[in-house]
């Protein structure tokens, strides 16, 4: 029997940060060949059955959007030329004809159900589902690098829509049913009767705790608890630990002690117990090395020193071209800068000595990726409006989409330049970032217009690095459900984990 590995797992499914490859030509298997880039706007995508090919959008041979594109010279089979596929478009459609010879599997049953965040009630949209007869590798408890392989044309899969929702034929016999985002996973066995098997939220939701020999995997993560972000509350009610609801006060914050992930000293270490500084952290890469994920919060200063060190930088970027998913937000711009300071540059107060530091401000923002669009759209109204529940305040509600409100922005995206790298065949891709959201400024520090990016993402080695210019969660007192910008950050980190091209990282700066 085929044994899927961990790589084929992140290529199977896709989360938290697509990567471009280039296509390679299918035979007896479909290419699983993702990009970090969603669909444009009015190009269509397919997934084809057995060993049929994934196709997506052609990627152009200059870059506006700040997903890898390749530039240069290329050999004839590059992404100029061909379709760039990328896996979990999200589309939901089903393998359903067959190419390359690859045997019609006698497709007597048929598994329906929806998959929702570990907190069982949002859904998760270009979520993968598979039928396998053996039991899939786990995913590595460290960071790895999540590289993209050929799917074998027996595998059944299913993309969920952008509601959730699955629809997959399979043959009637004991399967085991996989669920993944990124390095979220659940593996069940089943035994599926001839017709209709619909699967429960138990069966078809991503895990909310890591428990191998129960198949289940959810990414390590290392959150730098800040001074002034409450990431741990949305984390907590992402469904990655138990919360505490206060109707009173419309509250509703983590329980300490029931967080699935490690909270790290970054300025905030008063506000719950953890497992050491951030200095302690970044400085060892032995520690570094166990986690998928990091989050760094707004916070102040407290240990950039440390990142800006040589030994921070060389770890962070070492990190980073392993596969891990490097997080920030705000004012903690200065963390992200000190490694990758060659992505982005940053607007700075003119009233504070040329600080890249700035005064809050609201942007309603547009939402560019389509997918992520299509997600929010899906969104039941009781997500997309949290103040039924807040006593009838006026929190951001998500009412008239592709404009979204992103609150309390604490710095602002002046420039994402091209990243430009090899792209192992005679030309060169840029790596830079991808604006899933962009908006206006203050009008002062930040200019109104042109929009700036609000939300960026872009590749390094094997790995990912994210910025947003607002805080994670909304930056007042607690309330009771997810913002809209809560909700972004869900999607994105289910999107940042999913499988892409390791090209050589670019050089640091000089």
């Amino acid at each position: 029997m085929y044994r899927l590995s961990p790589t084929l797992f992140c290529s199977l499914l896709l989360a938290i940060g697509c990567g471009e490859t280039d296509p390679a030509a299918t035979m007896g298997g479909a290419t699983i060949d993702p990009t970090t880039g969603n669909t444009p706007p009015g190009t269509s995508t397919s997934t084809s059955t057995g060993t049929g090919t994934i196709t997506g959008d052609t990627v152009p041979t200059t870059s506006t959007s700040g997903d890898p594109t390749t530039t240069g010279s290329t050999s004839s089979s590059s992404t100029t030329d061909n379709d760039v596929t990328k896996f979990d478009l999200g589309s939901g459609e089903t393998q359903g004809e067959t190419e390359q010879g690859c045997p019609i599997l006698p497709n007597d049953a048929n598994i329906t159900g929806t998959v929702y965040a570990p907190n069982q009630v949002i859904p998760v949209s270009g979520a993968l589902v598979y039928a396998t007869d053996t039991i899939p590798e786990g995913i590595p408890n460290e960071v790895y690098c999540a590289e993209c392989v050929q799917l074998p044309c027996e595998t059944q899969f299913a993309l969920t829509k952008a509601d959730g929702s699955f629809d997959l034929p399979v043959p009637s016999s004991s399967k085991y049913i996989v669920v993944q985002k990124g390095q979220f996973m659940r593996v069940t066995e089943v035994q599926l009767a001839p017709g209709a098997n619909p699967l429960t939220a138990e069966t078809t939701s991503l895990p909310d705790h890591r428990d191998e020999a129960n198949g289940l995997y959810i990414p390590n993560i290392a959150l730098g608890l800040g001074s002034f972000d409450r990431l741990e509350d949305a984390l907590g009610k992402l469904g990655l630990g138990d919360t505490l609801i206060d109707p009173n006060f419309y509250s509703e914050t983590l329980v300490e002690g029931t967080q699935q992930f490690d909270m790290w000293d970054n300025g905030g270490g008063n506000l719950y117990a953890t497992v050491g500084s951030m200095s302690q952290l970044v400085l060892d890469y032995d520690k570094l090395s166990k986690y998928h994920i990091l989050f760094l919060p707004c916070t102040s200063d407290t240990y950039v020193s440390e990142f800006e060190s040589e030994l921070g930088k060389e770890n962070m970027r070492k990190w980073v071209a392993a596969g891990g998913k490097f997080y920030v937000s705000d004012w903690a711009n200065e963390y992200l800068a000190a490694g990758f300071e060659q992505y982005q540059t940053f607007y700075q107060d003119l009233d504070f000595g040329g600080a890249d530091l700035l005064t809050p401000y609201d942007s309603l923002g547009t939402v560019l990726d389509p997918d992520m669009l299509a997600w929010l759209e899906a969104l039941p109204p009781g997500l997309k409006n949290i103040n039924p529940q807040n006593g009838g305040s006026d929190h951001p509600v998500i009412s008239q989409l592709p404009l979204i409100e992103t609150v309390d922005n604490w710095s602002g995206v002046q420039a994402t330049p091209p990243v430009l790298v090899d792209d192992g065949m005679g030309g060169q891709i840029d790596v830079g970032h991808k604006t899933w959201i962009e908006g206006p400024g203050d009008g002062y520090n930040v200019p109104y217009n042109p929009p700036s990016p609000l939300t960026i993402t872009g590749h390094y080695g094997c790995g990912k690095i994210m910025f947003t210019t607002y805080h994670m969660a909304e930056f007042s007192d607690s309330y009771i459900g997810l913002t809209p910008q809560e909700l972004v950050l869900l999607y994105l980190i289910l999107e940042i984990g999913v499988c892409q091209d390791a090209y050589e990282p670019p050089p640091p700066p000089q």
